[in-house]
């Protein structure tokens, strides 16, 4: 919307200020992050009062009693301030954002859907049947697979639609061919699932999901500019700068967040805002041809999920025994008795070192 005002106002002998990619994108960032503050305790107490609360699973001898009742579907302030956000300061004719607006809507949705019920079930393992999230999951991958590898309808240069880019190597484009849409797929469901399983503590998801949109907002802005992409050789995406401006809506509604989110949390994003940030950045990632970057950035998030993978299919399901002793891993050490406030803020830690190293791979190739 602002865009299209800057537009009018730049061909009317204005200014080009608000025309900018960084201007833009700060812009984003400061408005998401402004109205969550705003908007934050009015739909925390809507939520408590329409009766959208925790309820928590038992986990034996770590003790979860004090969650219980907690407002949960905090994802809706990620909606409505990241994207909103995201509307009022994105080019809206531009490809690569109507992809990440369809990431988003469709991905919030299936998490409320899976939200609600589990209230209405009053049981957090009774939500959305573990194969219908993974067909949401992957007909959305599937179409956003087609999409990029077609080159007729491609938001990516012809070249490259189904190449791979490997990080640490200057010239490395695997091209997988039709292949891609597979890779494609399998990357979705990853982001998606993973930044769900890292959603046990409070603050744990929502500081390495800023991480993670921080890097991949560089890397659109890079890419979507002729200059730096030719200096740093990478391939040029026309158009993918908004990836930054999208990026930025979405962190600055992360770290409003954060302000309800952080121990002792008065809010959950519950999967209504885990799926939206997993999917979304899963998303970018595949549209600016960094997937594996992603989950270098993103590490926090392939540990957690690969730790609960190898102790339900390796561990359980093989060897009929215990990997870990919790799993996903933050469980682990709580297991051990380790504070949730020194598990989580070690957690960011680590994902900062992560998204630091992935920035350096600008460079580092």
């Amino acid at each position: 919307m602002f865009y299209w005002l800057a537009e009018f106002i730049e061909k009317n002998g204005g200014p080009a200020l608000f025309r900018y990619i960084t201007v833009r994108s700060v812009s984003a960032f400061f408005t998401a992050f402004l109205v969550t503050l705003l908007i934050g305790r009015q739909v925390i107490n809507s939520l408590y009062k329409r009766g959208y609360r925790s309820k928590e699973r038992s986990y034996g001898d770590i003790n979860t009693a004090s969650k219980t009742g907690t407002p949960v579907m905090g994802g809706v302030l990620l909606l409505i301030s990241g994207i909103g956000a995201a509307l009022l300061w994105c080019n809206l004719e531009n490809a690569f954002v109507l992809a990440l607006f369809a990431s988003s809507l469709w991905f919030s949705a299936m998490g409320a859907l899976d939200d609600l019920l589990k209230v209405k079930r009053g049981d957090s393992d009774k939500g959305l049947a573990r194969p219908a999230k993974y067909f949401g999951q992957i007909a959305f991958g599937l179409a956003l697979g087609i999409l990029v590898v077609s080159k007729a309808y491609s938001p990516l240069p012809a070249q490259l639609t189904s190449q791979l880019h490997v990080p640490f190597y200057k010239h490395a484009l695997v091209d997988l061919s039709w292949l891609y849409v597979a890779f494609i797929v399998v990357m979705i469901v990853y982001s998606a699932n993973a930044v769900n399983f890292a959603d046990g503590m409070d603050g744990l998801a929502v500081v390495p999901s800023f991480f993670v949109l921080v890097v991949l907002g560089i890397f659109g802005y890079v890419m979507g500019n002729a200059k730096m992409s030719a200096y740093l050789f990478y391939p040029y995406l026309p158009g993918a700068g908004e990836i930054a401006v999208f990026c930025s809506a979405l962190g600055g509604a992360a770290i409003g967040f954060l302000w309800f989110n952080a121990h002792p949390a008065e809010v959950f994003m519950g999967d209504t805002g885990s799926l939206l940030l997993g999917g979304t950045m899963g998303t970018a990632a595949v549209l600016l041809k960094q997937e594996l970057l992603f989950i270098l950035a993103g590490g926090i998030f392939a540990i957690e999920i690969l730790s609960t993978a190898i102790q339900e299919w390796f561990g359980l399901g093989m060897l009929g025994r215990r990997i870990f002793a919790r799993a996903p891993l933050h469980h682990t050490f709580a297991h051990r008795g380790m504070a949730e406030s020194k598990i989580v803020v070690r957690f960011w830690i680590v994902s900062a070192i992560l998204a630091a190293l992935a920035v350096a791979t600008l460079k580092i190739r």
